[in-house]
């Protein structure tokens, strides 16, 4: 994969060979393609992920332990709701990465 670099000079050499009628078109590409590069993972995003994840696993027993006196059912369902919630929180984390 090349560098922003290489990238910036490919669509420098680019535009002067297409020449200024095609500068959007060319600024557009370029956006594109830099857009769809990964990120490089930091430190503070991972410790993020990391909470999200134990704090997850940690809320789910949670709230299973306080279902319990709802009954068989009640427990049941408290139990599901509070899993479904936390798959969409973690699932919505992860795609924002």
């Amino acid at each position: 994969m090349p560098s922003a670099t290489e990238e910036l000079h490919a669509a420098a050499e680019t535009r002067r060979e297409l020449g200024p009628h095609y500068d959007e078109a060319v600024l557009l590409s370029l956006a594109e393609r830099l857009e769809r590069r990964p990120r490089p993972s930091t430190p503070g995003r991972e410790a993020v992920t990391l909470v999200i994840a134990l704090g997850s696993i940690g809320l789910g027993v949670l709230v299973a332990t306080a279902a319990h006196p709802l009954g068989e059912l009640g427990a049941t369902m408290a139990t599901i709701v509070a899993w479904i919630c936390i798959v969409v929180i973690n699932v919505v984390h992860a795609r924002g990465r």
